[in-house]
């Protein structure tokens, strides 16, 4: 398990289900990862793949708990990306988690474990063009935009690469 000064990363699991149907609930945390889409069926089959991602890669989705309350805050981490051979960094949270410096603080906890421990050459965050926040992030964590491409369930997007070997 990942931390940070203010965050706990544990592995996310099937057990998270619930605070990740509560979490894509709210439009304006969903609007740019599939919005209406992520239905509670959807969500109980996406919480499964990234918790088998954990047994067969080794890495994976944390979630983001906040270390002094112990509230769910969102998900951050690593997600193999079969049809484009990358691992991405990914992170979703709350509303009421955004604009605190979290999903920096969890991303950074990501790329130095990656750095370390996982051999892995580089890491693409895949980001809706629109989301203006996360490109902001991604850029002042060091990533470079890489292409606009789209994904394969067809939505546009645009992936940014951080080399790090």
């Amino acid at each position: 398990m990942l931390d940070t000064e203010r965050l706990l990363l544990p592995p996310l699991t099937r057990a998270h289900t619930p605070e990740l149907v509560d979490l894509y609930s709210d439009p304006d945390v969903a609007r740019y990862i599939g919005g209406a889409a992520r239905t509670a069926e959807f969500t109980a089959a996406q919480a499964g793949r990234l918790a088998d991602e954990w047994r067969d890669r080794g890495y994976g989705q944390s979630a983001v708990i906040d270390r002094a309350t112990g509230a769910f805050l969102g998900r951050a981490g690593l997600h193999y990306w079969p049809d484009w051979d990358e691992v991405e960094l990914g992170y979703v949270l709350a509303a009421r988690a955004q604009g605190r410096g979290l999903a920096a603080e969890a991303s950074r906890a990501w790329i130095e474990w990656a750095r370390a421990e996982a051999g892995i050459d580089s890491i693409t965050p895949v980001i809706d063009p629109r989301n203006t926040p996360s490109i902001g992030l991604a850029l002042r964590l060091g990533f470079a935009l890489d292409r606009s491409d789209v994904t394969p369930t067809g939505v546009a997007v645009r992936v940014y690469r951080l080399q790090l070997v």
